[in-house]
């Protein structure tokens, strides 16, 4: 498998994770210092509040 199938792997599982968090402990992922942890938690809330 090629290395952009395996990122893209990669991506759907991080985000799946962060999808099965609460609202809160999302809003709280927001002030991260990983950029990647606060742009995945910023998605995962928006899709959680359909905004």
């Amino acid at each position: 498998m090629n290395a952009r199938n395996e990122k893209r792997k990669t991506f759907a599982a991080e985000r799946a994770g962060f999808a099965r968090l609460s609202v809160p402990r999302l809003i709280e992922l927001l002030s991260a210092d990983d950029l990647r942890t606060r742009f995945l938690a910023e998605m995962c809330l928006r899709d959680a509040t359909n905004t």
